[in-house]
């Protein structure tokens, strides 16, 4: 009987890194953004001490956004 395993480095290597950016927002806190295409950025992450940046409507994790969208 042969048992095969997949080499956990063996799938590690398919996945091609993103570039991932912190785009500072006006209250002092940022979003952590990976790139879609030219000037589009995905948003991954929020980082902030203020409330309002979390309850913003354009400014949600998986939210595609340009950079003219950040006031």
């Amino acid at each position: 009987m042969i048992i095969y395993i997949a080499d956990p480095m063996e799938l590690l290597q398919g996945q091609e890194e993103k570039k991932q950016v912190k785009i500072q927002l006006p209250s002092g806190g940022y979003l952590m953004a990976e790139s879609v295409d030219f000037n589009r950025w995905k948003v991954v992450d929020i980082c902030s001490t203020d409330p309002m940046d979390y309850l913003a409507e354009r400014h949600y994790p998986g939210s595609i956004i340009g950079l003219e969208d950040i006031k």
